[in-house]
């Protein structure tokens, strides 16, 4: 037993030390893609916002000694109420298929590692880690 375990030790630190690479470099790559999206968003909802609140005013400037001016504030407000609408549903649509979910190499190479430890050592066999976190990916009943 003893001995079975002194060899084991340093395949278990050696692969430890692994998964820590293997999570830093996947870290590093979400990082990336996040702080890209969320530059480029910045981007486009302060330009996005100045420049719909310059059409406003325009259009409320525009129609002001008009007999639609109420109809044109009413149609701003109905707008802007679909766009947040359509962003709500947007937001809630989840990732789009296709898409690698993050740290999924690591995922894959702790599932690969525990097949081969469980070949060695069949008492291991039925540990498969943490439980799964339940998200739109996996459905519990």
């Amino acid at each position: 037993m003893f001995e079975a375990l002194r060899r084991l030790i340093p395949a278990v630190l050696r692969h430890l030390v692994a998964y820590g690479d293997l999570f830093v470099d996947e870290a590093a790559d979400a990082v990336r893609g996040v702080r890209r999206q969320l530059l480029g968003l910045a981007v486009l909802l302060t330009a996005g916002g100045v420049a719909a609140l310059m059409a406003c005013v325009w259009l409320i400037a525009a129609t002001w000694d008009g007999p639609y001016r109420l109809q044109t504030i009413g149609a701003l407000c109905v707008g802007f109420t679909l766009i947040a609408l359509a962003g709500a549903w947007y937001a809630s649509s989840g990732v789009l298929p296709g898409q690698p979910r993050p740290f999924e190499r690591l995922h894959a190479e702790w599932r690969e590692d525990l097949g081969q430890l469980t070949a060695l050592y069949p008492s291991l066999d039925g540990i498969d880690g943490p439980p799964p976190v339940p998200g739109p990916h996996l459905h519990v009943d």
